[in-house]
């Protein structure tokens, strides 16, 4: 630093003496002239130099190395490639400029390092998600072209109190049915179904013409509605499937109310991660 003041300092001493004796001269004849011209070259020639001699200080290998250490210790690889460019101007041959190859290369090669480590992670959480579709039983519709997704704990039989989702894939469209079920020895003629989770409920409309199915045998009588799932009904699904208690509730003439199952809520909630999973799968694949 003390070297790089003394040069700065003697540049402006000497322009300043070259400007000060300009001023004062007045009227100089064509030798005292010639004789500035030269001084003048003189001066610039001296300037040049100490130019060059700031130049070595300012890229001198040891320092530049030194500042690369700073910087790659900040992981600034912009930073390092700068005053890589640098050494290899002024000091190719030098071994500094090797050592700050060296930096750059570790920094590269942590880069690669990290983004490996990154692609590792997200390939094993895909395959993760994928488990939760490949435990799901599969019906294959090969008329229609559509494949159906079950849950595997249980089979929702029309003949059974319960409440499931099961889901649909066709040409990468995916889509969710919420099923509702009730059996007994006297029909209830529910004209209204709701699913209710620590006091929150949701009205399941369904067409009764269209979406909701009787039947009867050996006594029992059975009731059903099966409902296409809408961006509402999941969104209260992907909260109900975390309540502490949560109900299903057949209404009309009479009135059936039930609690859900632990099979029941675990059922619905891997059927939306599956969906979710599929989705994905899916938009990627366009």
């Amino acid at each position: 630093m003390k070297r790089s003041y003394f040069i700065f300092s003697m540049q402006k001493n000497i322009f300043f003496a070259f400007l000060v004796f300009t001023l004062i001269a007045c009227g100089p004849s064509n030798k005292e002239y010639n004789d500035l011209k030269l001084e003048n070259v003189s001066l610039l020639s001296q300037i040049d130099s100490l130019n060059n001699e700031l130049d070595a200080y300012r890229y001198a290998p040891s320092k530049l190395l030194a500042d690369a250490r700073l910087v790659a210790q900040n992981k600034d690889k912009v930073g390092v490639i700068q005053i890589l460019d640098q050494i290899k101007k002024y000091h190719p041959e030098a071994i500094e400029c090797a050592e700050v190859q060296k930096l750059l290369d570790r920094i590269e090669a942590e880069e690669k390092a990290k983004i490996a480590a990154e692609e590792r992670k997200k390939k094993q959480e895909r395959q993760e998600r994928l488990r939760a579709v490949k435990k799901l039983k599969k019906e294959v519709d090969d008329v229609q072209q559509i494949t159906w997704y079950y849950n595997p704990y249980f089979t929702h039989y029309n003949n059974t109190n319960m409440t499931s989702l099961y889901m649909g894939e066709r040409n990468g469209n995916v889509w969710l049915r919420l099923k509702m079920s009730y059996t007994g020895d006297d029909w209830i003629f529910f004209d209204q179904a709701f699913l209710s989770y620590d006091g929150n409920t949701q009205q399941i409309f369904f067409n009764k013409y269209d979406e909701k199915e009787t039947d009867n045998a050996s006594g029992d009588v059975w009731e059903w509605i099966d409902v296409s799932v809408s961006e509402s009904y999941l969104a209260y699904l992907k909260e109900m499937v975390n309540g502490k208690s949560v109900k299903m509730q057949l209404t009309g003439k009479y009135t059936k109310t039930r609690t859900l199952s632990a099979n029941e809520k675990r059922a619905i909630k891997e059927m939306i991660l599956a969906y979710e999973v599929l989705q994905a799968e899916n938009y990627w694949k366009q």
